[in-house]
């Protein structure tokens, strides 16, 4: 079932298909109740039918995805256009033998003519095509201005108050075009205005829809704002229905009594709420608590999601605050090991101690440059590995058996800064430093596009009981924090030898 699930997850948001499937459902709707006999077999039919003929654009939704990375740009691209810019005129230069293909004789002529009939064939495919680019379009502009103004303040900003405030604006100012519209034309029983006149009807008729919508708009707002805060949450559901059912009973026949007496209503013959002795309007009140009904669940989500949202955010804050006093912790615990070598150099007045310094000032500005970064190249993290054990040599004068082998696909792959010294300082403080006989560090490091995997062993001492570094400690907290349930480290140790393996898994 799990498995299923995940699957239908990854239909549902890596492909678009499901999107045109849908589309060419409605559209098999809109035929159906057009000019055909309403059964589920002529509505099978037409949706079968109708995925036929545009299976092309089907295909290509459903491999958009893997085309994209696999196909060069300029063969995805020629695709996408013959799918969807060179396809629609040849379905609509054969449209009356699509049309007799979609609609078998003896169910169309329901609501056409012969004569009509191929006119409205046209259409159809017409629309459908249109239809289907305009979605190829919206879903491309989409995935462009998801990056483009996700970070946006206005966006960010943006709220269920806010849209719902946006659409009665839009819709109070289309009801005032329609309107001023048809006083200008005369249409149905209005008289003809015309000249300087207009103007003023359309201000009046927006201003007068605006009053309108708005009245309709307290009941979400009050909805939201009041009854689901202070009573749904604290209360619960049965005080919550009640006083839905008041602010409906008490408010409703007010806002009918306003309207009834507005100019709109009679200049336009608006029927809905023409005066009368009713104390509602022809619903009943059923408008407002259809307001208030179908606003609950969207208003619960939108909190819900929100709460997430608030939670999600400062986990990621606490987590990348932690994350960054773990860095931090790196650089002292490398200050001590690195000056305890340059202090062990001059007590000894060695020769090349200048050299050592030098080197040492480089590593050091690693540390605290690269170190602040995000994320670094793996070849600069390698180079700082190959600098710091020469150095180390340098300072020994000790025979050591060293091995790197590298197996790495990608030296321009970003890994985080500084994550495998801890490994290699703690080598040579607790089993290179004080081996009296032969001693060893053998690294291995592979690569590429999936993941990464880091191994050291290298000799050491007999154990003894000195209090573990923190070094350990904070690269596991490093790796939980940054590669979550994407990572393993494990370490092994015996009287004479000490292993570890860091695996990343970039997927």
């Amino acid at each position: 079932m799990q498995a299923f699930s995940k699957k239908a997850e990854q239909f549902f948001t890596e492909n678009t298909l499901w999107i045109f499937l849908t589309l060419l459902l409605f559209l098999s709707y809109l035929l159906l109740i057009s000019v055909m006999k309403d059964n589920w077999t002529n509505y099978i039919l037409a949706f079968g039918k109708l995925c036929i003929v545009y299976s092309p654009v089907l295909v290509f939704a459903y491999f958009k995805k893997v085309a994209f990375k696999k196909l060069p740009f300029g063969l995805y691209t020629a695709l996408w256009v013959i799918c969807f810019i060179a396809y629609p005129p040849i379905v609509w230069f054969y449209c009356e033998a699509l049309m007799n293909f979609l609609i078998l004789p003896e169910q169309y002529l329901i609501k056409y003519n012969t004569e009509n009939y191929y006119i409205f064939a046209q259409s159809f495919l017409l629309t459908t095509s249109g239809a289907i680019l305009a979605t190829e379009l919206g879903l491309l502009l989409q995935v462009y201005f998801k990056g483009k103004v996700k970070d946006q303040t206005w966006v960010q900003q943006l709220s269920i108050d806010k849209m719902l405030l946006a659409i009665v604006v839009i819709l109070s100012f289309s009801l005032a075009v329609i309107g001023t519209y048809r006083v200008a034309y005369g249409l149905g029983s209005l008289t003809a205005v015309s000249g300087f006149m207009l103007p003023i009807k359309f201000i009046s008729f927006l201003l007068q829809f605006l009053i309108i919508s708005m009245l309709y708009y307290f009941y979400y707002y009050i909805n939201k704002h009041v009854l689901i805060p202070k009573l749904l949450k604290k209360k619960g559901l049965i005080f919550y229905s009640f006083s839905v059912a008041a602010i409906v009973l008490v408010f409703y026949p007010l806002f009918v009594m306003f309207i009834k007496h507005l100019p709109i209503v009679a200049d336009l013959g608006l029927q809905w709420h023409k005066a009368s002795a009713k104390t509602f309007t022809s619903d009943g009140g059923g408008i407002p608590f259809l307001i208030m009904l179908l606003s609950l669940p969207v208003i619960v989500s939108n909190e819900w999601f929100r709460q997430s949202n608030k939670i999600v955010n400062l986990e990621k804050e606490k987590s990348n605050t932690e994350l960054n006093l773990l860095k931090q912790q790196i650089n002292p615990h490398f200050f001590f090991n690195t000056l305890n070598n340059l202090y062990a150099l001059s007590i000894t007045k060695d020769r090349q101690t200048p050299e050592v310094i030098l080197q040492l000032s480089e590593l050091m500005r690693y540390v605290i440059y690269k170190g602040k970064e995000d994320l670094v190249s793996l070849k600069d993290e390698v180079k700082y590995i190959e600098d710091y054990i020469q150095l180390q040599q340098i300072r020994l004068h000790k025979k050591l058996d060293f091995k790197f082998d590298k197996n790495i696909s990608d030296p321009e792959l970003s890994i985080p800064p500084l994550l495998f010294i801890t490994f290699i300082e703690n080598a040579f403080k607790h089993g290179i430093e004080p081996a009296e006989g032969n001693c060893y560090l053998h690294l291995k490091i592979s690569s590429d596009q999936n993941g990464l995997v880091f191994s050291c062993k290298n000799s050491i001492e007999e154990k003894n009981n000195s209090e573990a570094g923190i070094g350990i400690s904070n690269l596991k907290r490093r790796m939980e924090l940054r590669y979550p349930n994407k990572h393993s480290l494990e370490t092994t140790e015996n009287k004479t030898e000490f292993s570890a393996q860091l695996k990343l898994n970039f997927k």
